[in-house]
């Protein structure tokens, strides 16, 4: 099994990214049904979660092997 080593430079940027622009929606009422404002308990998980689910999805890809053409 392949285990990946990315940078945890690299993770926290992205996490970072997708946090500060799902804010940004929430704060102008983007995609949201109730009124404008930020749930930080939304962001907390999502901050968690996100890098979490993007390093088993490289390991999977990682241990994948590719189909002979």
């Amino acid at each position: 099994m392949k285990i990946p080593r990315p940078s945890p430079s690299e993770y926290a940027v992205r996490t970072a990214i997708v946090v500060a622009t799902l804010a940004v929606l929430q704060y102008t009422g983007t995609f949201v049904d109730g009124p404008p404002g930020v749930d930080p308990a939304h962001l907390a998980v999502v901050a968690v979660l996100f890098p979490t689910f993007s390093y088993l999805l490289a390991v999977l890809a990682a241990n994948v092997d590719r189909i002979p053409e």
